[in-house]
């Protein structure tokens, strides 16, 4: 933060202070130090080496002794990223930060050495605490200086003005010192009450463009953070970044602030909607609206808050610090399905709060079929939920109170303005042969068509027409995009150039193909630690240039070149080492393209990498997967990549699947696996067995899946094996006892001959019984029984066929109890209660047979192939009693005949119906040519 400190001179009265600069050209310092007296004339403003700038006044307060001055920002700040606004909203001990400020106090002024009667000051950096308590009352922060010997407040004079920062936010201006005992109590001005002053945040968003936002300083360690502004599609495109004013969406953005200002203390809820339907933009403009004061309460505090960080920055994360928040606090989780873990971490936490202040949680996610039911159960009226709403995000919501052109025109306008903002920042590019065009600053203006200018489909997302809007820009302001038939082509191709700007600033040669596949890995594996970033960059080197086998190592400094240029193009918002490409339907369309370029090698060369650590492989088929709707090639790639290698990839793949996509989603994938299984298991060199166990765990999955169960490996069917008994083995010495129990099927790993990580039971057979083939099975030992593996197939997996036979059995169940229930009312027998428990006994026969027959594997057994004849005779048999009530003109075995006909079909699609919803549990040991 000392490259922002300047030292502020009012040459008119012997006035020095110091000042901040929030960005390049405008600088926040002290109102007392710019204007004393009321005094508004210019000023001079020097940076720490002596850059020296008059400066204007563009915003001031005398209240709040707080003032913004505007200069030259080629001379001050040039090349300054705009601060970031922060304040302290929590009380916790435990993990209270340390704020930095620095300044040119008078105990820092030397005599100049060529001019006896001047001085010179030299910056001086303090740290310090700042307690919520202190200086309450009255509206401030009390800076409490630690670490020094300076007690007098006179010597801290030439420190007002000066900026404080927490965890890298301006949390606040130093207006003037006090005595204190131990060295020095700062007063400081808040962030917050500035941004409640009349014409603050406009006068920020008018020099930088950007409109300021506020966020909790000391949270930052547990938030994500905004990415710094850059002249580069994924920026441009950022739901956060706030580019495009938000459209549409006014039911769902009312219904959230009317939840947030209910009375509950703590209340979670989910936003549920496609890709690239606005979820976090929604909560981008929720949290803005928020944080400004009510019409009619401009006292009121705002709330503050921000997206939970996936990785934070602080390990282990200290939660608990939520629980303390002194101010409404409103958190996001984005893309909640995957991140269960962590959310039931701090709803544990709030759940145990005792502050009265309201918090609130939003969960993002895509779908919500998999795991907001489970977290509704458990948290459903619970001190952190109360009915567990949720609200649905639908594509055409963002378009509803507008027309698409006029949405188009809109977002053409914002981008326009944001790159000519970005640019006048000095974060320009070369544009390769043409300059930008200057624009008429109005809605529609600069009506450009190009080649890259296509129809908007009215039933697109948002983000398809902001990303065709962008396009339709970029291809108007750079001439070498107008020669793309596709927006995506222009978007990448501008990306490329953002690329191609870092790459050139380091000395690197830039490779368009490789970086394409670099950047396409990156977005694929991520990193949240350097190691992985190492990994993955070493990996898309070799899936880059793999089919030359003889080609020299790579060179470590090359691969080292490249990871320092990924992380500078896409640095992360949390703890993790680097972030990737955005939005998603960016990032996948460069993943698919690479993948075409690669001829379908890229990901099924890439996944299984040894490099790649296992969290890398699981974000990889969460991306992959997630992809499948707009991305098709992805989902058959990673098939093909897990058909490849099941035995390391499948058990994960499919805890992936079933545990963090939606229904339909997961659906897709483990049916598009389960062709890839079978095509490779087709292999000359298919091993029979590990495919087998493949097949079988891809079947139960799907079955868990598609019945609604949820997440296989964390449902109750899941459960570890029994130990089974000493095993003893002929060797050539003799017998020799295998000690200790069997291996236990493990869902991260496949055994030696079956494979793990699928559903699997372990049914105990007497000794000598014989199995489901007839063949005996020898006793393990005396009075003890042989237990086998089991697991779930499902052999019937078309939504048709299952709705079809649900029909039917259904019908058949209804027919047989009208049939029986008519004979028991009106036969002669009606008078004795017994042959009333006739007609339930009968329907309860038929739902054993159909769900004892349809979910078991049976042997051969007498006992087993009568049961179902006899409950379909005494069912034909309360048939012929109908018909002689009705008086049927046909002989006994003709009628005999049709009742059959006419239960037998029921029976049999009842049978069959119980096994398309839950599966025939099957002996993992039975031949494969079994029915």
């Amino acid at each position: 933060m000392e490259l922002r400190t300047v030292e502020v001179v009012n040459p008119r009265v012997p006035m020095f202070g110091s000042g901040a600069l929030v960005a390049p050209g405008l600088v926040l310092t002290a109102y007392h130090v710019a204007c004393p007296g009321g005094d508004r004339q210019p000023v001079t403003v020097r940076d720490k080496i002596g850059r020296t700038a008059e400066a204007s006044i563009a915003w001031a307060d005398p209240e709040l002794d707080a003032v913004l001055l505007q200069t030259d920002r080629t001379v001050l700040g040039a090349g300054l990223f705009v601060a970031r606004w922060g304040e302290l909203t929590c009380d916790y001990p435990d993990a209270r930060p340390v704020c930095s400020m620095t300044g040119f106090p008078r105990a820092m002024r030397r005599p100049h050495p060529t001019a006896p009667d001047a001085f010179v000051g030299e910056p001086m950096t303090v740290d310090g605490n700042i307690k919520p308590a202190t200086g309450s009352r009255l509206g401030y922060y009390g800076f409490e200086v630690i670490n020094t010997s300076m007690e007098s407040a006179e010597l801290w004079q030439g420190m007002s003005g000066a900026g404080a920062f927490c965890n890298e936010r301006l949390v606040g201006v130093a207006t003037f010192a006090s005595d204190f005992r131990h060295g020095g109590l700062l007063h400081l001005m808040p962030a917050a009450r500035l941004f409640a002053s009349p014409g603050f945040t406009d006068t920020v968003t008018a020099v930088t463009g950007m409109t300021p936002q506020l966020q909790p300083a000391d949270l930052s360690v547990l938030l994500d953070d905004v990415a710094d502004p850059q002249l580069s599609t994924s920026y441009l495109l950022g739901a956060r970044s706030a580019v495009v004013p938000l459209t549409g969406m006014t039911t769902q953005l009312d219904s959230l602030e009317a939840w947030c200002r209910t009375s509950r203390p703590t209340d979670v809820t989910a936003v549920t909607g496609i890709a690239g339907t606005g979820k976090t933009r929604l909560m981008t403009e929720l949290m803005h609206r928020l944080g400004q004061p009510r019409p009619g309460a401009p006292t009121a505090r705002g709330w503050t808050g921000g997206f939970l960080a996936d990785t934070p920055v602080q390990q282990p994360p200290h939660y608990r610090m939520l629980a303390t928040s002194q101010f409404p606090l409103l958190l996001a989780v984005d893309y909640a399905e995957t991140r269960r873990d962590q959310v039931d971490q701090v709803l544990d936490v709030l759940a145990a709060r005792r502050t009265s202040q309201p918090v609130r949680v939003l969960l993002l996610a895509r779908g919500r079929d998999n795991w907001w039911p489970s977290l509704r159960r458990a948290r459903q009226g619970t001190t952190v939920m109360s009915t567990g709403a949720t609200i649905d995000v639908d594509p055409a919501d963002a378009l509803a109170e507008t027309t698409v052109e006029h949405a188009f025109d809109t977002a053409k306008h914002a981008f326009t303005e944001r790159i000519h903002t970005l640019q006048n920042a000095g974060l320009g590019d070369d544009w390769a042969t043409s300059p930008l065009r200057p624009h008429t600053g109005r809605p529609g203006a600069d009506p450009v068509v190009t080649a890259a200018t296509k129809p908007v489909d009215v039933d697109d997302t948002v983000i398809s027409l902001h990303m065709a809007a962008l396009a339709n820009v970029l291809a108007a302001l750079n001439d070498d995009f107008a020669r793309y038939d596709n927006p995506m082509d222009v978007l990448i191709a501008h990306e490329v150039s953002y690329w191609r700007r870092i790459v050139e600033a380091r000395g690197e040669y830039f490779d368009e193909k490789l970086m394409r596949t670099l950047v396409a890995v990156q977005a694929v594996t991520g990193a949240k630690k350097l190691n992985n970033a190492q990994a993955a960059v070493t990996a898309g080197f070799d899936v880059h240039h793999s089919g030359f086998p003889d080609a020299a190592p790579n060179d470590r400094r090359l691969l080292a070149a490249y990871e320092d240029i990924l992380t500078a193009a896409y640095p992360s918002g949390d703890g993790a080492h680097w972030g990737s490409m955005g939005p998603d339907l960016l990032s996948t369309a460069l993943v698919a393209e690479v993948e075409d370029k690669s001829a379908g090698q890229f990901i099924e060369r890439l996944l299984p990498h040894p490099h790649l650590a296992e969290d890398q492989q699981h974000r990889a088929l969460t991306v992959l997967a997630r992809a499948a709707p707009t991305q098709p090639v992805l989902a058959a790639g990673a098939a093909r990549a897990v058909a490849s290698a099941p035995d390391k990839l499948l058990p994960l793949a499919a805890k992936t699947v079933t545990a963090e996509l939606d229904t339909d989603i997961a659906r897709t994938w483990l049916l598009g696996l389960q062709d890839a299984l079978t095509e490779q298991a087709h292999q000359p060199d298919a091993d029979p067995d590990l495919y087998g166990w493949a097949t079988d765990l891809v079947s139960t999955s799907l079955t868990h899946v598609e019945t609604g169960l949820g997440d296989y490996f964390n449902s109750p069917e899941w459960q570890p094996p029994q130990d089974q008994p000493e095993e003893e083995t002929e060797t050539e010495d003799g017998l020799e006892t295998d000690g200790g129990a069997a291996d236990e099927p493990d869902p991260d790993q496949a055994p030696e001959k079956y494979g793990g990580g699928h559903e699997e039971n372990w049914e105990e057979t007497a000794d000598g019984d014989d199995d489901a083939d007839g063949t005996p099975i020898a006793p393990a030992s005396t009075g003890t029984q042989a237990l086998r593996p089991t697991v779930v197939v499902h052999t019937i997996t078309g939504q048709t066929a299952r709705i079809a036979l649900t029909a039917i059995a259904l019908a058949h169940l209804a027919f047989v109890a009208f049939v029986t229930g008519s004979v028991a009312y009106f036969s002669p027998y009606s008078a004795d209660p017994s042959f009333w428990l006739l007609p339930p006994l009968i329907i309860s026969a038929h739902l054993f047979i159909g769900s004892f027959y349809g979910r078991q594997q049976l042997p051969a057994a007498f006992a087993i192939l009568m049961a179902p004849p006899v409950v379909l005779l005494m069912t034909v048999g309360f048939g012929l009693m109908f018909s002689d009530l009705h008086k049927a003109d046909l002989n006994l075995v003709v009628m005999g005949m049709v009742w059959t006909g006419l239960f037998s079909p029921g029976m049999l699609a009842l049978t069959y119906a119980f096994r398309a919803w839950f599966g025939q549990i099957q002996f993992t040991d039975i031949p494969a040519d079994r029915p």
